[in-house]
C-alpha cells in the first residue's frame, strides 16, 4: 500500500523516500501503539482465524464440537488477549526506528485499550521528561461503539479522569458523554482522535455502521480534532476517512495501532518540538503532515499475520507471561484467568497442534505462501465494508457540516 495519491484538504500525506522529504519538519510523532497492559477482545479474533489455512479448518471443525457438547457457541466477548511487548520495548523502538531511520526528534504516544498505566510507568521510570498519558478509549454509542485516541492527559487528574472514562464504558450514558468530551477539551494540550472510523468493530453492517458514525460526528465532532489514518487498515478505507475527514473540516493524523514488535509504519512529522506544541498545532492550526514509511507498503495479510506471530511466540524473556497462553484470558465458570490457569497443561491437543501449526506457517519461508491462501479465503467471506458503501452513491456525508 501507499499514500502516494491520497488528497486532504487539511492534510498532507506522502511516501517517505529518503531524508530529503519535508526537511523542515525537525520531528517525528508516533501515536497509537500498544504494550502489555492493552486490553484486546477477543470477540473480532474468530473472523481472522477461520481465515488462516489448516488453522481455520480446525477452529471450524472444534466450535462446532463444543457447541454440539454445551448446548451454546463460544462467547469470545468473554475473553481478551494481551500484546507481547512492554512499555519501555515499545518506547524504544518507536524512538530508534524515528532517530535511525528518519534522522527527526521523536514524540510517542502510547495509546493502550481502556489503560493508562503504560504511560505512567514510563514517566515514572523517567525514559524521557514528559512522557505522554494516554490510553485508546472504548466509546459505547448506540448499538455500537467507537474508539476515540485520548491523547496527553494532564498528569494531576490523569487517574480521575481515566477512571470517569471507563465508566462510561462500562456504564454507557450517552447523555453524559457530551460532557466528558467537553471536560477533555478544556485541556488545550489533550488530543482527540477519533481512530479507525470505518472499521465496523461491532459488526453491526456497513450501512449502519457509517450512519452511526454520522449522527457521532453530528452530536460529538465538535469535540474530536481529528481523524485517523491508520497503519493497519487498507489504503482503499484510509482513503474513504479523507473523504469524511474533508466533509467535517477535521485534519487526518496517523496511527500506527502497533500490537506487535514491529514499530509503527505510519507517523505524523512536524517544526514543533514538543507534544503540547503538536498538539496546538492539530487543535488550532487544525493542519497535519502524515507519511507512510516502506512498511506500509508491504502486504497488510502479512503483516498481520505476523503480529499473530509475535503474540503466540513464546518469549522466556517476558516474566509471568512468557507463553501465549499467559497473555490470553477468559472466563470459565465465573473465574476469570489467564488461559494458562484454565489450561495448566497447556490446553487440548487440537489448540496445542494448531498453535505449532501456526507457528511453522507464519515462518519467513512460508509466510508469503500463506498470505496468498489467506487473501484468497477472506476474498470468498467478506462482506462489504463501510468505505465501499460510502462509494456506493449513498453519500451520507455530502452535506455535513460540524
Amino acid at each position: 500500500m501507499s499514500l502516494s495519491g491520497m488528497r486532504s484538504a487539511r492534510s498532507s500525506l506522502h511516501d517517505w523516500t529518503d531524508h530529503d522529504t519535508l526537511t523542515a519538519c525537525g520531528t517525528a510523532v508516533s501515536l497509537h501503539a500498544h504494550t502489555t497492559y492493552s486490553h484486546e477482545c477477543l470477540g473480532p479474533v474468530p473472523a481472522y482465524l477461520e481465515r488462516i489455512p489448516i488453522v481455520g479448518t480446525l477452529f471450524r471443525r472444534e466450535l462446532r464440537a463444543y457447541q454440539a457438547r454445551n448446548g451454546q457457541a463460544v462467547d469470545f466477548t468473554k475473553g481478551w488477549w494481551h500484546p507481547p511487548v512492554s512499555p519501555r520495548a515499545v518506547w524504544d523502538s518507536e524512538v530508534t526506528q524515528i532517530v535511525q531511520s528518519l534522522g527527526r526528534k521523536p514524540l510517542v504516544s502510547i495509546t493502550d485499550h481502556d489503560s493508562i498505566e503504560a504511560g505512567v510507568e514510563l514517566r515514572a521510570e523517567r525514559v524521557q521528561l514528559d512522557v505522554p498519558i494516554s490510553f485508546e478509549w472504548t466509546v459505547p454509542f448506540e448499538q455500537s461503539f467507537f474508539h476515540v485516541g485520548v491523547h496527553h492527559l494532564r498528569p494531576a487528574d490523569a487517574k480521575a479522569l481515566f477512571e470517569a472514562l471507563s465508566a462510561y464504558t462500562q456504564r454507557p450514558d450517552e447523555a453524559g458523554l457530551n460532557a466528558l468530551l467537553a471536560e477533555l477539551q478544556t485541556n488545550p494540550t489533550t488530543l482527540l482522535v477519533l481512530n479507525h472510523p470505518l472499521w465496523d468493530l461491532a459488526g453491526i453492517g456497513s450501512a449502519d455502521h457509517v450512519k452511526l458514525l454520522r449522527l457521532f460526528l453530528a452530536e460529538h465532532g465538535a469535540h474530536i480534532h481529528a481523524l485517523e489514518v491508520n497503519g493497519y487498515r487498507t489504503r482503499h478505507e484510509n482513503d474513504a476517512v479523507g473523504r469524511v475527514a474533508d466533509a467535517w473540516s477535521l485534519p487526518l493524523i496517523s496511527g500506527g495501532d502497533r500490537h506487535g514488535r514491529a514499530p509503527n509504519s505510519l507517523l505524523n512529522l512536524t517544526t514543533a518540538t514538543s507534544f503540547d506544541d503538536f498538539v496546538r498545532e492539530i487543535r488550532e492550526e487544525r493542519v497535519s503532515q502524515v507519511v507512510a514509511l516502506p512498511s506500509y507498503r508491504e502486504r497488510l495479510t502479512a503483516r498481520k499475520l505476523t503480529v499473530a506471530a509475535d503474540v503466540v511466540r513464546p518469549d522466556p524473556s517476558a516474566p509471568g507471561k512468557q507463553c501465549w497462553t499467559d497473555r490470553v484470558s477468559c472466563e470459565v465458570d465465573g473465574i476469570t484467568a489467564p488461559l494458562t490457569f484454565h489450561w495448566p497443561e497447556g490446553g487440548p491437543f487440537w489448540v496445542r497442534s494448531a498453535m505449532r501449526t501456526f507457528q511453522v506457517l507464519t515462518c519467513d519461508p512460508l509466510l508469503p505462501f500463506v498470505t496468498t491462501l489467506t487473501d484468497a479465503i477472506a476474498r470468498t467471506t467478506e462482506r462489504p465494508s463501510p468505505a465501499a458503501y460510502l462509494e456506493g452513491g449513498d453519500a451520507p456525508f455530502s452535506a455535513a457540516a460540524p
